[in-house]
């Protein structure tokens, strides 16, 4: 029998089910085991006890976020320990990159000596982005911002003349390389209300790295510094972004005004 639960920081009360980890946050697990068997040496009258547990956080696929712990428990118990009951603890840091939703702890604890198993799953909630099931190379969540550190997105992007346009996004649906190494680059071109080039960088930013959790979505941020003497009226701005591993590109275009 196994009796445990998710914890915000070490032995602290379980956390309830609408508790929201954030990622690169650590997840801290505790568990109990009882029920298991033992060999009995009936001389010195003590039980030989061998046990082995392994614990997974996964998502909803049953895909690891990080390695697994394992840890074997092995013990001679007097009379005076017919009671007694291992507790073990754990702690894992969550990926930098990881969708919203519900997860899980995967407990596995075997009994070496009775020969038996039991394996149960602690449910646990991560906020932040959601992102979407996505087929093909895509932008999601592009929202214009009036800072850069601003969480509120702007409904009416509308500068002055002289202003910094910020922009962040979320690139999704990319392919992968061996060790789940993802490969994206994204340029960015802009016009004027006349229709003439305002802005040309083709080669924005690109962006290399893996990790041991296949990454979700990566993030992405636009700054366009505007001219104090910036002409009035509509601008078009037109994010192109590119999936190195998979060849694959997406276009998005958005417009804000200068006022």
């Amino acid at each position: 029998m196994i009796d445990a639960g998710v914890e915000r920081s070490e032995d602290a009360p379980y956390v309830p089910k609408d508790f929201q980890f954030l990622p690169g946050e650590y997840v801290y697990f505790s568990f109990h085991i009882s029920g298991f068997g033992g060999k009995l040496n009936e001389k010195t009258e003590t039980r030989t006890i061998s046990l082995e547990y392994e614990l997974t956080p996964q998502d909803a696929n049953h895909v690891a976020l990080t390695q697994p712990v394992k840890g074997v428990i092995q013990d001679e118990l007097g009379k005076e320990d017919k009671n007694w009951i291992p507790k073990r603890r754990a702690s894992f840091l969550l990926p930098s990159f990881v969708a919203a939703g519900t997860f899980q702890i995967h407990v596995v604890v075997k009994d070496l000596i009775a020969k038996s198993e039991a394996a149960r799953d602690y449910p646990f909630e991560i906020g932040g982005v959601h992102v979407g099931n996505a087929g093909s190379l895509g932008v999601e969540s592009f929202n214009f911002l009036r800072n850069q550190d601003d969480t509120a997105s702007l409904e009416l992007p509308a500068y002055a003349p002289g202003d910094t346009v910020w922009a962040r996004f979320q690139m999704i649906g990319f392919k992968y390389e061996a060790g789940n190494k993802y490969k994206l680059s994204y340029g960015l071109k802009v016009l004027r209300p006349d229709g003439k080039p305002f802005l040309d960088a083709p080669n924005a930013a690109q962006i290399s790295s893996d990790s041991f959790y296949p990454a979700p979505y990566v993030p992405g941020d636009l700054q366009i510094t505007t001219p104090k003497n910036a002409e009035r009226g509509s601008y078009q701005l037109t994010l192109t972004v590119r999936d190195e591993v998979s060849n694959q590109t997406f276009e998005l275009k958005r417009t804000f005004t200068i006022e």
